[in-house]
C-alpha cells in the first residue's frame, strides 16, 4: 500500500465533503451509512470496520430505535481519521483481543456528541461531549457507550514513540472538554477531517507530521501535569529520549543492561536509576519493553513463525517457564494463547468477506519505525 492520501470521498456520514471532486491517486476509503442499509446489515458492516479495535456487543440496548451506525474515514498514509456516530453500545478490548488483531495503535477520539463511562487497563474513565480521550491499543478497556458521535484518529506507535516517553501513560488519559488544550485539539482534528480528503500527497504527509508533533508536545504536557518534582523534569528532558531510542534499538542484545547503558552515555549508575525512576526504573522499562516486543512478535506470526521458545530467546526473555509467567503477569494470557487468538484472527481476516475495511487497512500498513 502507498503512502497516498486518500483524495475520494464514500458516503459522507458528515456531510463536511460533499462537495470535493475527486483528484489523483486513490487511497482505500472506508464508509456507510444506515441510511443505505437494513438492521442487520448495518450492524454487520459496524462490526466488521471496528473488529480491529474493539469487540461489540450490548447494540442499542434500552434504546427506543434499532441499532444505526454511520462511517466516513480517511487514509493519510500511516494515520487514520474517520467521524463515525452510533447507537449506544460496550466496547472491549481483551487480551485475546489485542493478540487476535495484531496492531500496534494509539487512538484519539473527540467525542462530539454522546460519552461513556469504563475502565482503560486499571484507570477509570468518563468521556462526554467536548472531551478528547486517548486508548492504547496494546493495553486492555472496557467502556459502555451511550448513542455517540466522534472522530477517531489512529497513529501507530512508532510516530508517538518518537516524540514521547510515556507512550504507555496515554492510555485513558481524558483532556476535558472545558480545558484550552482540548478545545485546540478539538479545532484541529474537526479541520483535519473536513480538508482530509482535498490534500494533495505533499500536504498531506506535512499535515500528518505537523499533527502528530502537535499532539505529543499537548499530550506531554498533560501526562507531566501535576508532576513539578526535580526527579520528573529531568525524565522528561532529551537525554532520556535518546536513552530510550538507544534501549529501543538493542532490546534484542543481551548484553544491554543497565550497567552497558550508563557506560555508553557517560552516566553513573544512580544516575540512570534517578533518570528511570518516574517510569518504573530502568530494569522494568526494559523488560516491559521486551514483553512488547515478544507480544507482537506473537501476534504478527502465522503458523510456520517462530517458536514460543525462539520468541523468548530473541528478546533475552529466560527460560520457557520464566517468560510464560512474565507475560502472563504482563498481559493476562500465556504466550500459547496469545499465539492462538492470533492465528484466529488471521483465519477471519483471509475469509474473503472484505476486501476494503479499516481493519484490513490496519493489518496491512506498515508503521514508520521511531528514529
Amino acid at each position: 500500500m502507498s503512502d497516498d492520501c486518500t483524495t475520494t470521498s464514500p458516503t459522507d456520514a458528515s456531510g463536511l465533503n460533499d462537495d470535493v471532486a475527486p483528484i489523483s491517486s486513490l487511497l482505500p476509503v472506508f464508509g456507510f451509512s444506515a441510511d443505505q442499509m437494513e438492521t442487520e446489515a448495518n450492524i454487520a458492516a459496524w462490526r466488521e470496520a471496528v473488529a480491529t479495535l474493539f469487540e461489540v456487543d450490548e447494540l442499542a440496548a434500552g434504546e427506543p430505535g434499532p441499532f444505526r451506525a454511520d462511517l466516513s474515514s480517511y487514509a493519510m498514509g500511516p494515520v487514520l481519521i474517520g467521524l463515525s456516530r452510533a447507537s449506544g453500545q460496550r466496547f472491549r478490548r481483551t487480551a485475546e483481543t489485542i493478540a487476535r488483531s495484531g496492531v500496534d495503535h494509539i487512538i484519539l477520539q473527540l467525542y462530539l456528541k454522546g460519552g461513556y463511562d469504563g475502565v482503560a487497563g486499571t484507570r477509570p474513565m468518563r468521556v462526554r461531549a467536548g472531551d478528547i480521550c486517548l486508548f492504547d491499543l496494546a493495553q486492555t478497556l472496557e467502556t459502555k457507550a451511550t448513542a455517540f458521535e466522534n472522530v477517531t484518529l489512529v497513529v501507530p506507535r512508532p510516530m508517538f514513540a518518537a516524540r514521547l516517553l510515556r507512550v504507555d501513560d496515554l492510555h485513558g488519559l481524558v483532556l476535558p472538554g472545558s480545558s484550552v488544550i482540548a478545545r485546540l485539539l478539538a479545532g484541529h482534528l474537526t479541520a483535519l477531517f473536513e480538508f482530509a480528503p482535498r490534500m494533495s500527497l505533499d500536504e498531506c504527509q506535512s499535515v500528518v507530521e505537523g499533527t502528530v508533533s502537535l499532539l505529543a508536545a499537548c499530550l506531554r504536557n498533560e501526562i507531566e501535569r501535576g508532576e513539578a518534582d526535580a526527579d520528573h523534569s529531568v525524565a522528561a528532558s532529551p537525554s532520556l529520549m535518546r536513552i530510550r531510542q538507544y534501549i529501543e534499538a538493542g532490546l534484542a542484545n543481551e548484553d544491554l543492561s543497565a550497567n552497558s547503558i550508563a557506560a555508553h552515555f557517560g552516566l553513573s549508575r544512580a544516575s540512570l536509576y534517578r533518570l528511570f525512576a518516574p517510569v518504573g526504573g530502568i530494569a522494568d522499562y526494559i523488560r516491559s519493553r521486551r514483553l512488547h516486543r515478544a507480544f507482537f512478535d506473537l501476534a504478527n506470526s502465522g503458523a510456520r513463525g517462530p517458536r514460543i521458545s525462539e520468541v523468548a530467546r530473541r528478546w533475552q526473555l529466560g527460560t520457557d517457564a520464566h517468560f510464560t509467567r512474565s507475560f502472563k503477569a504482563a498481559y493476562g494470557i500465556t504466550p500459547r494463547a496469545a499465539r492462538e487468538a492470533a492465528l484466529l484472527g488471521r483465519q477471519r481476516g483471509s475469509d474473503g468477506a472484505s476486501s476494503a475495511t479499516i481493519s484490513r487497512w490496519m493489518r496491512e500498513i506498515a508503521p514508520p519505525t521511531a528514529e
